[in-house]
Parts: structure tokens; C-alpha cells; sequence
């Protein structure tokens, strides 16, 4: 086997082990973000004399829907099995590249939807209007994070997957 092809499939098992951990990760964090952006909102609306119904809704939603994303991964979490290898290694290097446009470009969105709400409906600037307003920005910044952590997962697959492999082998070189 040549030098480039070695190179090549250790990369497309060090991604294959990137995404497997981004699976698990996504499985359970947005829903998660989705009971935060309740928790906000329920906070929020309590603090304004609103209703808190919508987020307490979100908020028990995300918390279930989290818990059942972690155990339905439970299995590939704590796997010592290796990482089906990556087979779309241009689109992973794509990802990286892209992500943190797509990072700004959902948090500038965000910040202009919640600019023209607060100006340009009835009552857009009323404290009513702080729990939607609060549940917007908290689902961008959590979905944001959690791009920004899966980029970083793949960028930094190499390390991460040599980390797994050392571990796997118990510690021993």
C-alpha cells in the first residue's frame, strides 16, 4: 500500500470516528437546546407576568427528547468497536470550511429577525415580547454551538481518534 493511501484511510478513520462522536452528540444536544430555549422563555414570560405554558412545553419536550437521544446512543457512546471510516472526505473538508460561515450567517439572521420584530410589529418593544424574543436567540446560539462543535470535532479528528485509539489499547504504546 503507498504512503498516500496509508495517509488516506487512517484520515477517513480518524473522520469516520468524528462523525460517529458527532451522531451521538447531535442526538442528544438539540434536543437539549430546545429545552433551553423553553427554559428562556418560561423564565422569561414568569418575569413579564406572562404565560409560561409555550416554554414549559419546550422546555419538558427538549428534556425528554434529549434523555431518549442519549440512551438510543448509548451502544456507539461507550463502543470500543472501530468507526466505520469516512467515505465523503472532500464534503468533511467542505463542512470545515463552511461552518463558521453558516455560524454568522444564522446568528446575523437571528439578530436582524429579532431587530425587525422589536420594530416593526405592535408591541414589538413591549416586555411581552422578551420570551419569544429570548427563545429565538437561545435556539440560534445553542444550534451555533453546537455547529462549532461538531467543526471542531472534525477538524481535530486526527488527535481525537489517536486519543481513542490509546485509550482503547488500555493506556500502553
Amino acid at each position: 500500500m503507498s504512503g498516500v493511501s496509508q495517509s488516506m484511510d487512517a484520515r477517513a478513520a480518524a473522520l469516520g470516528f468524528a462523525q460517529r462522536r458527532s451522531w451521538v452528540f447531535y442526538s442528544w444536544w438539540y434536543p437539549a437546546v430546545l429545552g433551553l430555549a423553553g427554559a428562556v422563555h418560561a423564565g422569561l414570560a414568569l418575569a413579564v407576568g406572562g404565560d409560561a405554558e409555550l416554554g414549559t412545553v419546550l422546555m419538558i419536550l427538549g428534556a425528554a427528547l434529549s434523555a431518549a437521544g442519549w440512551a438510543v446512543t448509548a451502544k456507539p457512546r461507550f463502543t470500543r468497536k472501530h468507526p466505520r471510516p469516512a467515505s465523503d472526505i472532500p464534503r468533511v473538508d467542505q463542512g470545515i470550511r463552511i461552518t463558521p460561515g453558516i455560524i454568522w450567517t444564522l446568528l446575523g439572521g437571528t439578530a436582524l429577525i429579532v431587530l425587525a420584530l422589536v420594530l416593526f410589529t405592535p408591541k414589538g418593544a413591549s416586555p411581552e415580547t422578551l420570551p419569544v424574543l429570548g427563545l429565538l436567540v437561545t435556539f440560534a446560539a445553542g444550534i451555533s454551538a453546537g455547529l462549532a462543535y461538531v467543526r471542531r470535532l472534525m477538524a481535530n479528528s486526527a488527535d481525537l481518534y489517536a486519543r481513542w485509539l490509546h485509550r482503547k489499547q488500555g493506556g500502553q504504546r
